[in-house]
């Protein structure tokens, strides 16, 4: 009989299919917008301005979700999100206009914006700092690798079907699979599965044994045994500087990824001249080389530095600036270059998903994670609002001749941001003293009561 696959990664898998099945919306309105501005006659700053209401209300919904997410559940906020998307997504197909479309966009990102933050959460639960990395990693590949087959879907489809707004449609109906599959499968704490082993409630819950906040086999009340009387508060998040420092990370990252998913179709459009097919399998080529660097990287990660995040997150930032620079150069369809701009961008740029993302729940405890990571991707996905106003702003156009080379300059100035900010980031004992400090107080405290 072959060996058992740890429950922990069937979870996993459940939520990158779940995540990737609500991440279709984004990819399909992005690839198609060429379509989509045609037929309601959306101008390049209709699209920004509709890419800016859907992350600027996205933001907020991050921090919503993850208070929500903590006190009451991961598994009831990720039941309510994919119902959302559902709807959400079907509107598309009936709008019309460029208020309809701007509406949807603004709704769609307050509603949808709830996805993220409860999937981490489970997993960092599940989860101990020896494979958080490459949990994280593999549901970054909801966003990172559906682009790669989805932009080449929808764009076949819409151009077959010669009908941008079916595809909005049998997407939608496509929302009933990650409703059953969370329903079904997914449980936010192993304690909680009625088939979880010794195996993995110990692997679950290692670092806190190690440290000695938990003992062996004690697992029933093992959240208030963590946190005690005293729940870390939110100031106390901004004590830590590496908190403080993946706020930033955060921030570039999200900046980089909708500066690809918005603007690069738009890009190869108008600049190389490709038509829709060809532009959605040369999309593809930066999600595909994506895939292989979030995982590689978070792999390195966990097992070759043991938990030091800083390394890959840094090589992140390091390895992507080159090749953005080389994109905004690029001036005629010079396919070598074109190519090695795109999957270098893709390789780079999304390494250091798995790292930062695990960094929360190691400086602080995977039971507050859920609010201090949804704060962090709140402002995240708020700025990343802005950039792509910003963006579009820089796009400059000469004779009908559009030049994208300044947004993507600005872009490869918020990467040397984010090389600067990833240099502050440790997971160490010393940096994660105060927390555990807090903690304690508080277990000494519920231990007191208990015995007064």
């Amino acid at each position: 009989m072959g060996k058992r696959i740890p429950y922990r990664w069937i979870i996993a898998i459940v939520l990158f299919i779940a995540y990737s099945i609500q991440y279709l919306d984004r990819v399909k309105s992005n690839v198609l917008n060429p379509l989509i501005s045609a037929d309601l006659g959306l101008s390049t700053g209709d699209i920004g301005t509709g890419a800016f209401l859907m992350l600027l209300f996205y933001g907020p919904a991050q921090f919503v979700s993850g208070i929500l997410t903590d006190k009451f559940g991961a598994k009831k906020v990720l039941i309510f999100s994919i119902v959302a998307w559902s709807v959400m997504t079907a509107w598309m197909g009936f709008v019309h206009s460029r208020e309809e479309y701007l509406w949807r966009m603004a709704i769609f990102g307050f509603l949808v914006g709830t996805e993220y933050v409860p999937s981490a959460r489970i997993l960092m639960r599940w989860f101990n700092k020896d494979g958080r990395a490459r949990a994280q990693a593999l549901l970054s590949w909801a966003w990172i690798l559906t682009p790669a087959w989805a932009s080449v879907l929808a764009t076949q489809w819409a151009a077959h079907a010669h009908d941008w707004r079916i595809v909005f449609f049998v997407t939608a109906s496509l929302g009933i699979i990650p409703l059953l599959l969370i329903v079904f499968v997914v449980h936010d704490r192993p304690e909680k599965y009625a088939k979880s082993t010794v195996d993995d409630l110990e692997y679950a819950y290692a670092d806190e044994i190690e440290a000695g906040t938990i003992k062996k086999g004690e697992y029933r009340d093992s959240q208030k045994t963590i946190l005690g009387d005293t729940p870390i508060r939110f100031r106390d998040f901004f004590k830590n500087r590496s908190y403080v420092a993946v706020l930033f990370v955060d921030i570039v990252m999200q900046i980089t990824l909708y500066g690809a998913l918005i603007w690069v179709p738009l890009y190869l459009t108008d600049v190389f001249g490709f038509k829709l097919q060809q532009m959605g399998l040369w999309s593809a080529m930066y999600f595909m080389a994506g895939a292989v660097g979030s995982f590689t990287s978070s792999y390195l990660s966990d097992k070759l530095f043991k938990g030091n995040r800083r390394i890959m997150i840094l090589t992140c930032f390091i390895g992507l600036a080159p090749f953005i620079i080389l994109l905004a150069t690029l001036k005629q369809a010079d396919q070598s270059l074109l190519l090695l701009a795109l999957c270098g961008m893709g390789f780079f740029g999304n390494m250091a998903w798995g790292p930062f993302l695990a960094v929360p729940a190691e400086i602080f405890t995977p039971e507050v994670y859920g609010k201090a990571m949804g704060f962090i991707n709140g402002a995240g996905y708020t700025v990343a609002a802005f950039s792509a106003k910003i963006f579009a702003a820089l796009v400059v156009i000469n004779g009908g001749v559009k030049d994208y080379s300044n947004g993507w300059y600005f872009i490869a100035f918020c990467v040397v941001i984010g090389v600067i900010a990833a240099g502050f980031i440790r997971t160490d004992k010393q940096e994660t003293a105060h927390v555990k400090n807090l903690l304690e107080a508080g277990r000494s405290r519920t231990n007191t009561l208990r015995n007064s």
